[in-house]
């Protein structure tokens, strides 16, 4: 958990919001100045104010490239994924022999679901730029790579001549990625190893603060004050949580099938709101959390999220989240949570597996994976027994297996309207800037459910980690045993 309590900058960030948004109407275009604007507003909680400015945006005549490049950033930074593709395909146009605009333009058509363009746009900044690691690493998680149409030699070529870890690490990351495509496990397993462990060295983490922060979280939501929670109030706010690679963005896309359903991706308007509504005293982060008002949360949750209309829900799925379940229970009765369980053998690997950003940074080493998993458990098997109906859990396996039967009982459980068709989430067009964004676009499968198989010679020393701590790395805590 991040400090909380009031914008340590609330007086600086009001006057910069005022003087950009003076600059801008001078300008009298979408300019720079305007996504300044944006990010300011969103940095203050008031991402309505944000959105709407986003939307009298697009309306208005284009900058130069600096503007439009400014304006993609903030545009994808605020969920106006649209508008940012939009905003880098102009500077393109406007400066088509630089490969990061190029890169931009990738992510921005994988984002709305354009794949080929956006492996069109990865394949320009290569030729443009031979060294374009980060480009690289998106067209191979694009498409399946098959053994007619794949990057392998490129990729190969580019890993002898990398010059840095952050070069090395994708590559290898994009080599396994198309060697598991091609059938190769044994050479897939080799490069997210690499990857990982070269990741790893880049880190200064440990773990054992990870553990200590779960265990403090049990201590702070105990029994007795969960116990003293309000009584559910109708949905009106749904939380989709559970580790990465669980299967949260699937279950998100079958909820937003519905007209009634809405999310915001993966926010930070949570933990926001908490530190609006933070108690001024306490031991520690977690205690004054633990003691917020319920009140005040709502008020800036609803704010930063928007207010549904009646019988609509907005939904966020920001998968750790499952780290303030407890405090949702405290502070929002007309929230649910849904967590979503799956195989730990299938789980911890897709996460071995995965070049992260900045977050889950236990996700490199089978040591560190198998000590958070522990605590993590530790926590859920404490929200299972504390948060009574406000927490549904559900196993990937279950919902991949028998989508309508699942689907169903998910969404009653989030207050939304069940039809058949919402298990179609090959013809849901949101957009989607998460790890699965590509995957999302095909039919729900089962071919991601025992994945773990084909790496099993590899995985033996995580899987021995997990049953020497109680753990069968094979079922969800509540599916399907995967073995």
């Amino acid at each position: 958990m991040t400090s909380v309590g009031g914008h340590p900058r609330q007086a600086e960030l009001e006057a910069t919001l005022t003087a950009h948004l003076d600059q801008a109407r001078a300008r009298r275009c979408a300019s720079k100045e305007h996504a300044i604007a944006v990010q300011t507003l969103c940095a203050l909680g008031r991402h309505g104010e944000a959105a709407a400015l986003l939307d009298r945006l697009a309306a208005m005549p284009a900058g130069t490239a600096e503007d439009d490049e400014a304006l993609g950033f903030a545009a994808f930074a605020a969920g106006a994924h649209q508008l940012s593709r939009d905003c880098y395909a102009r500077v393109v146009d406007a400066r088509p022999d630089d490969p990061l605009a190029w890169y931009n333009l990738a992510a921005g058509e994988r984002t709305i679901g354009q794949l080929e363009a956006a492996e069109a746009a990865c394949d320009q900044a290569l030729r443009l730029s031979p060294g374009a690691y980060e480009a690289a690493l998106l067209r191979s998680v694009l498409r399946t790579q098959t053994v007619d149409r794949n990057h392998v030699e490129a990729l190969q070529g580019m890993l002898e001549r990398a010059p840095a870890p952050p070069a090395i690490i994708s590559l290898h990351y994009a080599l396994g990625k198309e060697y598991e495509d091609l059938g190769d496990y044994d050479a897939a397993f080799h490069h997210f190893s690499c990857g990982a462990t070269v990741r790893r060295q880049t880190l200064s983490y440990e773990v054992a603060d990870d553990v200590a922060k779960l265990r403090r979280i049990i201590e702070s939501f105990d029994a007795g004050r969960l116990a003293l929670a309000p009584g559910l109030t109708p949905p009106a706010y749904g939380f989709i949580v559970g580790l990465p690679r669980s299967g949260t963005t699937m279950i998100e896309r079958i909820l937003t099938g519905s007209p009634r359903a809405r999310s915001n991706g993966e926010t930070d308007n949570l933990l926001g709101a908490l530190g609006e509504g933070a108690a001024a005293t306490g031991a520690d982060v977690f205690e004054r959390v633990a003691g917020a008002n319920g009140a005040r949360v709502l008020a800036g949750y609803a704010r930063r999220a928007g207010s549904p209309a009646a019988g609509d829900i907005i939904l966020e799925k920001l998968p750790f989240n499952y780290l303030y379940a407890g405090a949702v229970r405290l502070t929002l009765p007309c929230a649910r949570t849904l967590l979503v369980n799956r195989a730990p053998a299938d789980n911890l690997f897709a996460m071995y597996s995965t070049l992260f950003g900045s977050a889950y940074p236990f996700s490199y080493s089978f040591g560190d994976l198998a000590a958070y998993y522990f605590a993590y458990s530790e926590l859920l098997d404490h929200w299972r027994k504390v948060l009574g109906p406000q927490l549904l859990e559900v196993a990937y396996e279950n919902v991949v297996s028998e989508p309508e039967r699942n689907g169903r009982k998910i969404a009653g459980h989030m207050g939304i309207a069940w039809d058949d068709a919402m298990v179609r989430i090959e013809r849901n067009k949101t957009a989607s800037a998460t790890a699965s964004a590509a995957q999302i676009r095909r039919p729900i499968y089962r071919t991601a459910a025992g994945r773990w198989r084909n790496y099993e010679r590899h995985l033996r020393p995580l899987l021995d980690l997990l049953e020497a701590g109680g753990i069968d790395p094979f079922r969800a805590r509540n599916g399907p045993e995967e073995r």
